[in-house]
């Protein structure tokens, strides 16, 4: 399978085609972005891009979802960490 490049504008594109002409474009948040890194890190882009997130089974996506809660998580606790190492509240 070929990796393709996950770029702000591959992002959209896929966006674009799964809300068929949207009259509305929203802005990417992080969580998206996100979203589409860990779909790409499963090797599961192409199945997103070709037939969106509905097309993903529950499995998948529940593995998305799961791994998208954890790194938030981490997250969160690395930036508490650094708020608390700096003095900073």
């Amino acid at each position: 399978m070929d990796k393709k490049e996950l770029t702000k504008e591959f992002i959209y594109k896929c966006e674009k085609n799964r809300k068929n002409n949207s009259k509305k474009d929203k802005p990417l948040t992080d969580n998206d972005i996100m979203k589409y890194e860990i779909a790409s890190e499963l090797g599961l882009i192409d199945k997103v891009s070709e037939k969106g997130w509905a097309g993903l089974t529950a499995k998948e996506a529940g593995r998305i979802g799961g791994i998208l809660t954890a790194r938030k998580k981490k997250m969160k606790k690395e930036n508490k960490g650094n708020e608390t190492e700096d003095g900073s509240v």
